[in-house]
């Protein structure tokens, strides 16, 4: 089920679409484009999240009611989340929330690695005193919602800390190809924090290090942390995923 707000975004957006009508036919265009994108990141941020869960079916005609919308959205929609392996579509069956593959978040981790690694590079080759500081800002605003134990909100300033590293550095190849591996790879990122403290505990000492490193405006110091880091959230991300498998099949 969609939240209040996500509901209430959507019927903002049923009524920006009756304004459009009477704007020129390219904005009615872009009006329609940009809807199913947000359709698609609002069903995004149910499936990470755990609202739809693996395996669930969706039910076009209550999601179309839910949000507002026509299928034609909708279906656009469908089509992004399946080519990031979010959703899977089966002949006769319609499209359903894919499972969680441990090989294929295994092989997105191993090519995250060393992109990030780059992006960082790049990024602190072209970042001017106010990018860095940037960076130093939303890393402490990170840190803040950890000591305050807000899960979500650490989580969610983490992913922005990384793709504000990613767009910085300058590549529209490198941050497409980013995207599409992130998207693939948040489930298992929201959940693993709540299996190990301890883990939580040691992945934020590993962002104070890559902090340092970046203010002291040294890349290859910086550029190994990220690397390493991206692969220890790897494993943690793995290992948390088959704990809650584990703790399912128990049950």
């Amino acid at each position: 089920m969609l939240t209040i707000r996500d509901m209430m975004n959507f019927s903002s957006l049923k009524q920006s679409r009756r304004a459009s009508k009477m704007t020129s036919n390219s904005n009615a265009t872009i009006n329609r484009a940009a809807l199913h994108t947000q359709v698609a990141d609002a069903l995004r941020d149910q499936i990470v999240r755990g609202d739809l869960e693996s395996g669930a079916r969706l039910n076009e005609i209550e999601l179309c009611e839910t949000m507002g919308i026509s299928r034609t959205p909708l279906r656009e929609a469908i089509k992004i989340l399946e080519v990031e392996s979010l959703i899977e579509i089966k002949p006769h069956k319609g499209a359903s929330v894919a499972e969680i593959r441990i090989e294929t978040i295994d092989e997105i981790f191993q090519i995250l690695a060393p992109l990030e690694r780059l992006a960082l590079e790049l990024a602190m080759a072209r970042m001017d005193d106010a990018g860095f500081q940037t960076m130093q800002d939303m890393h402490d605003t990170m840190i803040a919602c950890y000591h305050a134990q807000d899960r979500e909100g650490c989580f969610l300033n983490d992913v922005a800390f990384h793709n504000q590293i990613v767009s910085f550095a300058g590549s529209d190849v490198l941050k497409a190809t980013h995207t599409n591996l992130t998207n693939r790879s948040q489930r298992g990122r929201f959940f693993a924090p709540r299996f190990s403290q301890e883990k939580q505990d040691e992945a934020m000492a590993t962002h104070e290090k890559l902090i340092i490193a970046i203010m002291d405006r040294d890349i290859p110091a910086a550029s190994q942390i990220m690397h390493d880091h991206v692969v220890r959230t790897g494993v943690f991300v793995l290992d948390s995923i088959r704990l809650g498998q584990e703790q399912k099949t128990s049950k």
